[in-house]
């Protein structure tokens, strides 16, 4: 079953849509793997990608919709008017196509807000002709029930949820897997003892099984216990690697940072040059873009040199750099009608900046 997130209409059980589905958590985008990323990495509780919350609204909108053709064919089949409920309803069907559209999860949001406009609107004239027309609750009631009973469509997209949910998921899982495994690689090829850390990642991979059963089988309640375990074990492995970090040289963790900041520098580039093409990017997104990779330039330099500290300091420099760059993605995104997917590019790296951002304090 699906968390329990509507509210009963009135005696008869009409739903409302509220806004809802899987929290709206924004996945953390993350460059290549290395030794200081491992907090980042660590196994989140709820992942949801757009994709899944998508198809969960899909058919919520699907059983509310079904709901009102149910209520509208049991209004005329008591003498009640059923002229605005059917206007209502349409306007609830056009609403229901820009689901499919939505390409992040304010635009859900707003669809959600939509929603639950109109359903109250459905609510109060379904009231108000139950009461004209005398109708019985309980006939109301069990019109509903039979009509979503038999719906094949509204199946079809309670299947089709937990396919994305079960695809999304396992694929998040084996992801940070990966991504796990080759930190360790990297650690190893740095001549670091990693047993202990590889110990705890086997922990975790061995959870998979339980985390794809609790799928297939639909408990959420289960669903959301593993997701704690497996949060749980990946904490352990965060540790174990924190203590492998414990170990590596200041120079090597700068060095690390360097890299990942060029080749931010290079996603923010090819974005750029993308909404270049489209006439959309202001000045200061290349400029900034200049300012970071010369800022790179200087620490890599100033380390070179020796200077570690002055590197440090440059690095604190790139990181407010790096936030300006994102903010001026921000403003693209509220600003500019972007296609779909330039819209997902310039979200990815803005949210990549904020990460980015976030380990240049980690030195």
């Amino acid at each position: 079953m699906f968390p329990k997130k509507s509210v009963i209409l009135f005696a008869a059980g009409w739903m409302l849509l509220v806004l809802i589905a899987l929290p709206a958590h924004a996945s953390a985008i993350v460059s290549q793997p290395n030794p200081s990323t491992v907090i980042i990495e660590t196994f989140p509780i709820f992942e949801n990608q757009l994709t899944v919350r998508q198809a969960h609204v899909a058919w919520l909108a699907a059983k509310e919709e079904v709901g009102m053709q149910a209520t509208i064919a049991y209004v005329a089949s008591i003498n009640g008017s059923a002229t605005t409920l059917s206007t209502i309803h349409e306007n609830f069907r056009k609403s229901q196509t820009n689901v499919g559209m939505a390409d992040s999860h304010e635009a859900l949001d707003a669809i959600l807000q939509d929603f639950r406009g109109i359903t109250q609107s459905f609510r109060d004239e379904t009231a108000v002709q139950m009461k004209a027309s005398n109708g019985i609750p309980g006939e109301l009631r069990a019109s509903m029930q039979s009509a979503l009973a038999a719906s094949t469509s509204m199946r079809s997209l309670d299947d089709q949820y937990w396919d994305t949910r079960k695809k999304t998921d396992l694929a998040d899982f084996d992801l940070r897997v990966e991504r796990a495994g080759e930190m360790l690689t990297a650690f190893r090829s740095n001549g670091y003892e990693i047993t202990a850390a590889q110990e705890k990642l086997k922990e975790i991979t061995t959870m998979r099984n339980e985390l794809a059963t609790s799928i297939r089988t639909r408990d959420n309640q289960c669903i959301e216990q593993t997701h704690k375990k497996i949060h749980a074990s990946s904490i352990g492995f965060a540790q174990t690697v924190r203590e492998l970090r414990m170990n590596v040289s200041p120079d090597y963790n700068i060095r690390q940072k360097i890299e990942q900041g060029r080749a931010m520098m290079t996603r923010a580039g090819m974005v750029n040059a993308d909404l270049q093409t489209r006439g959309l990017i202001n000045g200061s997104a290349g400029t900034y873009v200049a300012t970071g990779t010369t800022q790179l330039a200087v620490a890599a330099t100033q380390l070179d040199n020796g200077n570690t500290e002055g590197a440090k300091a440059t690095l604190l420099q790139f990181r407010t750099t790096v936030q300006s760059l994102r903010d001026s993605y921000r403003a693209v995104l509220v600003k500019e009608d972007l296609p779909q997917t330039t819209a997902q590019g310039v979200l990815s790296v803005a949210q990549s900046l904020d990460i980015t951002a976030a380990r240049m304090l980690a030195l």
